[in-house]
Protein backbone atom coordinates (compact mmCIF):
# COMPACT_ATOMS: atom_id res chain seq x y z
CA UNK A 1 0.00 0.00 0.00
CA UNK A 2 1.58 3.24 -0.80
CA UNK A 3 2.10 5.96 1.65
CA UNK A 4 -0.75 8.45 0.38
CA UNK A 5 -2.85 5.34 0.76
CA UNK A 6 -1.83 4.25 4.32
CA UNK A 7 -1.96 7.55 5.30
CA UNK A 8 -5.45 8.89 4.28
CA UNK A 9 -6.31 5.15 5.46
CA UNK A 10 -5.15 6.38 8.86
CA UNK A 11 -6.86 9.27 8.92
CA UNK A 12 -10.61 8.62 7.44
CA UNK A 13 -10.09 4.83 10.59
CA UNK A 14 -9.04 7.68 13.41
CA UNK A 15 -12.12 10.02 12.21
CA UNK A 16 -14.61 7.64 12.03
CA UNK A 17 -13.13 6.37 15.62
CA UNK A 18 -13.15 9.36 17.23
CA UNK A 19 -16.71 9.95 15.85
CA UNK A 20 -18.38 6.36 16.91
CA UNK A 21 -16.60 7.68 20.68
CA UNK A 22 -18.49 10.77 20.62
CA UNK A 23 -21.71 9.66 19.12
CA UNK A 24 -21.40 6.43 22.29
CA UNK A 25 -20.60 9.02 25.05
CA UNK A 26 -23.18 9.98 27.82
CA UNK A 27 -23.10 13.62 26.82
CA UNK A 28 -25.97 15.97 25.68
CA UNK A 29 -26.31 16.30 22.25
CA UNK A 30 -25.42 19.60 22.27
CA UNK A 31 -22.41 18.81 23.76
CA UNK A 32 -21.79 16.10 21.02
CA UNK A 33 -22.18 17.97 18.09
CA UNK A 34 -19.69 20.49 19.86
CA UNK A 35 -17.60 17.93 19.93
CA UNK A 36 -18.14 16.57 16.47
CA UNK A 37 -17.68 19.60 15.09
CA UNK A 38 -14.21 20.48 16.64
CA UNK A 39 -12.57 16.50 15.76
CA UNK A 40 -13.75 17.38 12.31
CA UNK A 41 -12.41 20.71 12.22
CA UNK A 42 -9.21 18.90 13.81
CA UNK A 43 -9.08 16.48 11.25
CA UNK A 44 -9.96 18.32 8.56
CA UNK A 45 -6.72 20.93 9.14
CA UNK A 46 -4.35 17.57 9.51
CA UNK A 47 -5.83 16.62 6.13
CA UNK A 48 -5.17 20.28 4.66
CA UNK A 49 -1.57 19.80 6.38
CA UNK A 50 -1.02 16.44 4.69
CA UNK A 51 -2.06 16.68 1.29
CA UNK A 52 -0.07 20.52 1.53
CA UNK A 53 3.08 18.46 2.60
CA UNK A 54 2.64 15.87 -0.22
CA UNK A 55 1.82 18.48 -2.67
CA UNK A 56 5.50 20.07 -1.65
CA UNK A 57 6.47 16.77 -1.86
CA UNK A 58 5.67 15.86 -5.52
CA UNK A 59 6.24 19.99 -6.39
CA UNK A 60 10.11 19.07 -5.36
CA UNK A 61 10.30 15.54 -7.17
CA UNK A 62 8.80 17.64 -10.33
CA UNK A 63 11.43 19.59 -10.41
CA UNK A 64 13.68 17.55 -10.30
CA UNK A 65 12.73 15.19 -12.77
CA UNK A 66 12.08 17.98 -15.27
CA UNK A 67 15.97 19.25 -14.06
CA UNK A 68 17.60 15.67 -14.63
CA UNK A 69 14.92 15.50 -18.04
CA UNK A 70 16.92 18.54 -19.23
CA UNK A 71 20.13 17.71 -18.54
CA UNK A 72 19.73 14.79 -20.15
CA UNK A 73 18.38 16.42 -23.26
CA UNK A 74 21.13 19.07 -22.90
CA UNK A 75 24.05 16.01 -23.09
CA UNK A 76 22.33 14.27 -25.80
CA UNK A 77 22.48 17.35 -27.90
CA UNK A 78 26.23 17.37 -27.41
CA UNK A 79 26.84 13.68 -28.34
CA UNK A 80 24.67 14.46 -31.38
CA UNK A 81 26.50 17.38 -32.20
CA UNK A 82 29.62 15.37 -31.36
CA UNK A 83 28.78 11.82 -33.07
CA UNK A 84 27.77 14.28 -36.54
CA UNK A 85 31.29 16.16 -36.44
CA UNK A 86 33.17 13.06 -36.36
CA UNK A 87 31.12 12.09 -38.96
CA UNK A 88 31.97 15.12 -40.97
CA UNK A 89 35.69 14.74 -40.32
CA UNK A 90 35.47 11.46 -41.33
CA UNK A 91 33.67 12.39 -44.44
CA UNK A 92 36.72 15.00 -44.97
CA UNK A 93 39.20 12.65 -44.60
CA UNK A 94 37.44 10.35 -47.20
CA UNK A 95 37.22 13.59 -49.69
CA UNK A 96 40.92 13.88 -49.57
CA UNK A 97 42.06 10.44 -50.03
CA UNK A 98 39.63 9.97 -52.71
CA UNK A 99 40.97 12.96 -54.24
CA UNK A 100 44.68 12.07 -53.83
CA UNK A 101 43.57 8.70 -55.16
CA UNK A 102 42.38 10.62 -58.00
CA UNK A 103 45.08 12.56 -58.99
Amino acid sequence: MSKLNMLISVIIGSFIGALLGVLFAPDKGEKTRKQISRKGDEYADLVRSEFDDFVKNMNSRYEAALKDTEEMIDKGKNMTEDIIQKGKDKSDDIKKDVRKALK
